[in-house]
């Protein structure tokens, strides 16, 4: 599989029961003022393979399940709204603080893409958490300004839910089928009150 372009990045906050909090999803697509999508890498698939010996030969290879699956992103002027809330910065009068209590939510991402041939490709992590490691500033050199994307990383976890997604960490479907999308961002983003 081979993914031309990062169109579009989802991202909602999670209640306790694994259902998206009304008004904390928001939509990176690259519209004025509410941020743009850059890059993104997937990195821990697969678990790394490991030899069991017997009879002095290598008998057994173990590999189930992945590694440690995360997603770095690279994101242009994510709305700080956004910022603060998905790495559980307190916000009072409108100041944003980090400090002892700095929590992330738990939080589900779609990223969407497409093939070579022009299908969607859509890749839904259904929990996990965001971190941020820094803060850069940089001077400006004369009038000449190029903003260079900001690096979060998103650690997946194993989903909770019941149904097809339960134990996964990650869903990918390529193809144009509606039913099967709408599927798909059902099982990432659950409404409450609705079942996937």
């Amino acid at each position: 599989m081979t993914l031309v372009g990062f169109k579009r990045l989802t991202i909602a906050v999670l209640d306790t029961d694994g259902k998206v909090v009304a008004d904390k999803k928001w939509v990176v697509e690259g519209k004025a003022n509410k941020g743009a999508t850059s890059t993104a890498e997937i990195t821990g698939l697969n678990k790394e393979a490991t030899k069991v010996y017997g009879s002095d030969i290598a008998y057994y290879i173990s590999q189930k399940g992945t590694g440690d699956v995360s997603v770095n992103l690279g994101l242009l002027d994510l709305e700080e709204e956004c910022n603060d809330a998905i790495l559980g910065y307190e916000v009072k009068n409108s100041i944003s603080y980090v400090g002892e209590n700095t929590e992330p939510p738990t939080v589900a991402i779609m990223l969407e893409s497409k093939d070579l041939d022009g299908s969607t490709a859509m890749l839904g992590f259904f929990k996990g958490k965001f971190s941020r490691e820094s803060i850069n500033l940089s001077t400006l050199n004369g009038d000449a300004f190029e903003p260079e994307a900001e690096s979060y990383v998103f650690a997946a976890m194993s989903d909770d839910k019941e149904g097809d997604s339960n134990g996964q960490t990650m869903g990918k479907y390529i193809g144009s089928e509606t039913e099967v999308i709408n599927a798909l961002t059902a099982q990432v983003f659950p409404e409450a009150g609705v079942t996937p």
